[in-house]
């Protein structure tokens, strides 16, 4: 509870946040679709020297990518668990974005297919589009071993890994919000389910109680009053005293538990009355 009162809500932390998704974010992913695009046509065409480029620049971008998305993630840690469907609305479509650009540029090396090196391009040969590139993805060329292109891919692969695993990290500490939420309401539920039905079992001991009251007056009338008659030597008046005195015990009796019943129902509407707000200071 200390945590979350050091939270801020959304509106407090939102233009911030829409700095990285909106500006910082989006910056960097076109950036790194302008790279996968050239990567692709330069492994096509097997022009190693410039793709070994290409990789480096990748790499810097997704490094930048990785920082960015951290800085947000440490935003988005502070803010409170009651705004976390909003804040998955907010920022799930860049994180998606995210996602598929980093799937789509390890899916480079997901099926290379090795083909003869070629010295120069064929002169027939068509210039690459990107919609070209997007068919040809899955059948490249690999890369020779021997290519510094090769290693700066190994690079680039890996962090394109460590990036993946951060927006999987990312997604599930926004989703770790929203079920505390659903928690705290989940609880708070069931303690009132709780109370409710504890203030309706109390109510009914308390009814049960008071039911005995004009029978207990009866028979203790009864026993105080049928000896004192007894004693002064009259059947009659015994009886009448016996009888007058269990009436009379049971007409306390009733006095009794109407005045505990009122009692009661008074204290059960306080129970379960809402609180009442604060009266204004009159000095103000």
């Amino acid at each position: 509870m200390a945590e979350e009162a050091n939270k801020l809500t959304l509106r407090r932390l939102e233009a911030p946040i829409h700095k990285f998704i909106k500006v910082a974010l989006p910056t960097d992913l076109d950036r790194l679709k302008k790279y996968h695009t050239n990567i692709l046509k330069f492994q096509q065409s097997q022009q190693w020297d410039r793709l070994h480029q290409e990789h480096i620049n990748a790499s810097r971008t997704v490094q930048q990518l990785r920082a960015n998305i951290r800085e947000m993630e440490k935003l988005c840690a502070r803010v409170r668990a009651e705004d976390a469907a909003a804040l998955e609305r907010l920022v799930k479509p860049v994180r998606d974005r995210a996602r598929r650009a980093t799937e789509d540029f390890l899916l480079l090396r997901a099926h290379p297919v090795p083909q003869p090196a070629l010295t120069s391009p064929p002169a027939d040969r068509s210039p690459v589009c990107v919609s070209d590139l997007e068919q040809t993805q899955s059948c490249l060329p690999e890369i020779p071993a021997d290519e510094c292109a090769y290693e700066s891919w190994d690079n680039l692969e890996e962090n394109l890994k460590e990036l993946s695993d951060l927006i999987t990290t990312f997604s599930q500490c926004v989703h770790s919000q929203q079920e505390k939420i659903d928690s705290i309401e989940d609880n708070v539920n069931t303690a009132a389910a709780n109370v409710e039905d504890g203030t309706r079992s109390l109510g009914k001991a308390v009814g049960f109680n008071l039911a005995v009251l004009p029978v207990a007056g009866a028979l203790l009338g009864g026993v105080i009053g049928g000896p004192l008659g007894l004693l002064a030597g009259f059947k009659v008046a015994g009886v009448a005293a016996a009888l007058g005195g269990g009436a009379l015990g049971y007409a306390s009796g009733n006095v009794v538990q109407k005045h505990r019943r009122s009692h009661l129902e008074l204290q059960m509407k306080q129970l379960t009355a809402p609180p009442t707000e604060p009266e204004p200071d009159a000095d103000k």
